[in-house]
């Protein structure tokens, strides 16, 4: 596998954000955002974590019967974020 530069990572981590962004009133899950990004499962999850770690972006740990998933998460973009972009 080739290395990415740091340019190229940023750039990803963006098209991440936007995604959540475009989709804000439906969470995605990590396999849908890898889709989308056209990456691995893997990486896009440890993108996801990094933007995690920033604050720019949430998971979300209990589906709507109040159940948590075990195996897969799902994401969304911050309250915070979302009020800065409008």
């Amino acid at each position: 596998m080739s290395r990415l530069s740091q340019n190229i990572i940023n750039l990803l981590k963006d098209d991440i954000v936007n995604i959540l962004y475009e989709n804000s009133l439906k969470p995605l899950f990590t396999n849908e955002i890898a889709v989308i990004i056209r990456r691995d499962n893997e990486f896009t999850k440890r993108l996801l974590i990094e933007l995690k770690n920033l604050g720019i972006i949430e998971d979300i740990k209990i589906n709507n019967r109040k159940r948590s998933y075990l195996l897969r998460k799902k994401w969304r973009i911050s309250n915070n974020v979302l009020k800065n972009y409008e």
